[in-house]
């Protein structure tokens, strides 16, 4: 059986992993939280890139049509 010394030691460490254990689950959830913006906002940008690539190869389309319109002999 401990002694009154040994048993509010081991209180004290019971203590300590406790704050230790709630520090990282908070640090955990703020991580969590930030891996979850990044993933919208990665979704985001590749939305804006594909999107981009798209006009780019639809106004490309459009003038490769008119030069040749144009240019083209009659």
């Amino acid at each position: 059986m401990p002694s009154e010394r040994e048993w509010g030691t081991l209180t004290k460490e019971v203590e300590e992993i406790r704050h230790d254990l709630r520090n990282s689950r908070m640090i955990i959830d703020s991580m969590i939280e930030n891996l979850s913006e990044l993933k919208g906002d990665f979704q985001r940008m590749k939305t804006r890139i594909a999107t981009s690539v798209a006009a780019v190869v639809v106004v490309s389309g459009v003038l490769a049509w008119a030069l040749e319109m144009f240019v083209r002999p009659a």
